[in-house]
C-alpha cells in the first residue's frame, strides 16, 4: 500500500512539473573570452541531428538589422546581418544576435537571463525569433562571458532541445576559430541550419 501511494506521489509531482514548465525555451552557457571573440583553435563539433524538421511559416519577413552589438566586435554588422538570411530562409526562424556592454548591476546569472527574457518582450514584437546574447564581463576581452538564449513560441519545431544543443556545439567550435566575429556568428548560423534542417 505505501509503495502505491509513493508512486502516485511520484506521478502526480512528475504531471505537475510537466505543466508548469510554459513560457519560452532558453538556456545559457559560459564562454571564456580572449581578444574580441576570436582566438586560435579549430575542431569539428561533429553535430549531427536525429530529427526531421519543416521550415516553418510565422508570416514574417526576414529583418537584416538583427545584430545589436554594444562591444565593437563586428566589422560590419549590417553585412553581418543580412548574411543570416540563409537561416531564416532553410528554418523559417528570424536570428537576433546581441552582443551586450558590461553592465555592473547584472551580478548574477538569474538577473542575465531574466534581462533576456525581459529584453525579448520589450523589442521583439513577433514570437518567431532566435534571441542570442552574449553578456561581456568588466575585462570584456579576457574575463568569462556569460551566454544566453530565448526562443519564441512559433520557433519551437525547429529550435526544438537538440537543435539548441547543436547550436551550443557550433558555438563551442567557432567561436574560438580565427573566423573574425562577422564571419563566426554567419558560420554558426549557416551550419546549424545544414545541421537541423
Amino acid at each position: 500500500m505505501t509503495a502505491i501511494i509513493i508512486f502516485l506521489i511520484i506521478l502526480i509531482l512528475g504531471v505537475v512539473s510537466f505543466t508548469g514548465s510554459s513560457g519560452r525555451k532558453n538556456q545559457n552557457t559560459e564562454m571564456t573570452v580572449e581578444n574580441t571573440g576570436n582566438t586560435s583553435s579549430t575542431g569539428s563539433s561533429g553535430a549531427s541531428s536525429s530529427s526531421s524538421r519543416e521550415k516553418i511559416d510565422t508570416d514574417l519577413t526576414f529583418d537584416s538589422d538583427c545584430i545589436l552589438d554594444e562591444l565593437g566586435w563586428f566589422e560590419d554588422a549590417e553585412a553581418a546581418g543580412e548574411s543570416l538570411e540563409a537561416f531564416f530562409d532553410a528554418t523559417g526562424v528570424q536570428p537576433y544576435i546581441y552582443f551586450r556592454a558590461y553592465d555592473e548591476s547584472l551580478t548574477t546569472d538569474s538577473e542575465k537571463e531574466e534581462y533576456a527574457q525581459q529584453w525579448y518582450e520589450d523589442n521583439i514584437d513577433n514570437e518567431g525569433t532566435f534571441l542570442f546574447i552574449y553578456f561581456a564581463e568588466e575585462d570584456t576581452d579576457n574575463d568569462v562571458g556569460y551566454m544566453y538564449y530565448v526562443c519564441g513560441y512559433d520557433i519551437e519545431s525547429v529550435m526544438d532541445e537538440e537543435a539548441c544543443e547543436i547550436f551550443w556545439d557550433y558555438v563551442d567550435e567557432y567561436w574560438y576559430s580565427d573566423l573574425s566575429t562577422d564571419d563566426m556568428i554567419t558560420e554558426i548560423f549557416d551550419s546549424l541550419a545544414d545541421a537541423i534542417m
